[in-house]
């Protein structure tokens, strides 16, 4: 089968976009994967990191998959690298940051006012291959892009070993718990990206955004060489189709600590060549190692109803802390106790 070239368009902060999922797994943090991929520092790198945040937009299109990632991070250094493996050989080029932007107003849910008479206060809840025979088979490298301080690589591989020995040699210090989980998409005959990014110049904050394209049947976001990190991995993950999503591992299991946060038609334009409705899920894997079972694959649900989209903002009525209506009640019943007393008076006592 003929191979693809993918094309490489990568800025310096595009770069440090990517490798900041593997930024996750500095010395001074235990994790050494993020949902999206694994961190491969240099064998020298040193200081703390941290992955603050991990964002994805994902579409799928004529049997392409466009995965946009935003990822915030904080960390000292400057030599980083990162690992993802798609199903195909994929383009990676500088994403759009208008488009989170355009998601973030589409999920602006209409405010439902209403009064509150009789609530109590209540504290804290109230809110919102080529090597001799027996030798590791070194992957093919597909296209090797020098950008700036940034090296792009695209490999195919079918030899766990060859590809981890190639990683080493050029630089991407793969943990062994990572490099164990490799096989899981060799023996698919999936691909992988190796980002390097080297400069001087420290990675802390949000970071432009970074897309990837690769071709694929059904829509997937990379997911187990997360279940080599050693922290929480906490992932929002937003779904343009044509009707609301589900998300499931790749073997049709259900995840129990996924919740949907917003399911509606889309109705934006700018936002419908990417799909007509849009659902937004949020990930949290508390374990890794025994919550992530494997890739995320997705299924379309039961039904397009809508969540998230009308939020319910309260006013507590209250005066002292007493909720208005209760002291009405208690107003109330003293004066018919009164009333009471008053009846209960022999009429000639009250002349």
């Amino acid at each position: 089968m003929a191979k693809r070239r993918p094309l490489f368009s990568v800025t310096p902060a595009l770069a440090a976009l990517l490798i900041a999922p593997l930024l996750a797994a500095g010395v001074a943090s235990p994790a050494i994967a993020c949902a999206c991929g694994a961190f491969a520092p240099p064998t020298d790198a040193s200081g703390p990191v941290s992955l603050q945040r991990e964002v994805a937009i994902l579409s799928l299109k004529d049997g392409v998959e466009q995965m946009d990632m935003r990822l915030s991070l904080d960390t000292i250094n400057a030599n980083l690298g990162l690992i993802v493996p798609t199903p195909t050989p994929a383009t990676v080029s500088l994403g759009v940051e208008t488009l989170f932007d355009n998601v973030d107003t589409e999920m602006t849910p209409k405010i439902d006012r209403m009064d509150d008479w009789w609530t109590w206060p209540t504290d804290g809840l109230l809110g919102a291959s080529g090597g001799a025979p027996g030798a590791p088979a070194p992957p093919e490298v597909i296209a090797t892009v020098q950008l700036g301080p940034i090296q792009a690589t695209t490999l195919e591989a079918t030899d766990a070993e060859g590809l981890t020995a190639w990683l080493t040699a050029n630089g991407y210090g793969l943990p062994e718990s990572v490099t164990a989980l490799l096989p899981h998409y060799i023996d698919r005959g999936w691909s992988f990206v190796a980002l390097k990014l080297t400069g001087e110049t420290p990675l802390d904050g949000k970071l432009d955004p970074l897309r990837f394209q690769f071709e694929t049947a059904t829509l997937t976001y990379p997911l187990a060489l997360s279940k080599a990190a050693t922290t929480p991995q906490y992932v929002s993950l937003f779904i343009f189709s044509d009707h609301r999503e589900e998300v499931r591992f790749a073997d049709g299991s259900e995840i129990p600590d996924a919740d949907t946060t917003w399911a509606r038609t889309v109705r934006n334009t700018s936002l419908t060549s990417l799909g007509t409705y849009l659902t937004a899920i949020t990930l949290t894997f508390g374990n890794p190692s025994q919550r992530i079972l494997d890739d995320l694959t997705f299924v379309r649900a039961p039904a397009d109803e809508e969540v998230g989209t009308h939020v319910t903002q309260v006013t507590y009525i209250r005066v002292a802390g007493v909720p208005v209506g209760w002291g009405l009640v208690g107003l109330a019943v003293f004066v018919m106790f009164l009333v009471i007393v008053f009846m209960l008076i022999p009429r000639r006592a009250r002349r």
